[in-house]
């Protein structure tokens, strides 16, 4: 039996590493169109959050990965009350918020990542839909998807925190591979549209 588990956890550690490895060849493999903001405030804290999770001979992929990181070891949920120094509630006062506050709902984590993203250079954008519940049903939701070659690779930080754990199972994948963890049938995109 203890070989049957030692098989299992080898079995598990390849595809999780030949999974990372199709991931770093996806997003190292992607075109990057650099793309600010347009908000000083909000800029600033991307380029100075970029300064210290990132150096400039990271792979994309390490970059992206980076930023994923940052903001579930850093960021907790709660009400980002720094939004409300904005005088609208976009995008770009939702990614200041949680990138001086840490703290966050799930616009906020995903609109904190698709700044970052994008200032990489990767064309991520937000999505309102609704996701799986553990409880059961779904509830509403929103979360980033990186477009490349005309596929939706999604990213969910804030579930992913929230699941907790060093394995990240909203990271770089399809809706297909999470078939089932998003209702697809009111998704639209949010704060952050898709730039080409």
């Amino acid at each position: 039996m203890k070989k049957f588990f030692v098989t299992c956890a080898a079995i598990l550690l390849l595809l999780t590493n030949s999974a990372h490895a199709a991931y770093a060849d996806l997003l190292n493999n992607a075109p990057l169109h650099p793309t600010a903001t347009g908000d000083a405030r909000c800029d600033a804290a991307v380029q100075e959050t970029l300064s210290r999770i990132t150096t400039y001979d990271m792979s994309t992929y390490d970059k992206v990965l980076a930023c994923y990181v940052y903001l579930i070891d850093t960021c907790r949920y709660g009400d980002n009350v720094l939004r409300h120094d904005f005088p609208e509630d976009n995008g770009t006062a939702r990614a200041y918020g949680m990138l001086t506050g840490h703290v966050g709902a799930c616009d906020d984590y995903s609109c904190a990542f698709a700044a970052l993203t994008r200032a990489i250079g990767l064309n991520c954008y937000t999505v309102y839909g609704q996701t799986a519940r553990a409880s059961g049903g779904y509830t509403g939701h929103i979360w980033c998807v990186i477009a490349i070659d005309g596929v939706e690779y999604v990213f969910d930080p804030q579930i992913d925190d929230n699941i907790g754990g060093s394995s990240f199972y909203r990271f770089c994948v399809t809706y297909r591979e999470v078939d089932g963890a998003y209702y697809d049938g009111k998704v639209r995109y949010g704060y952050f549209e898709p730039f080409y």
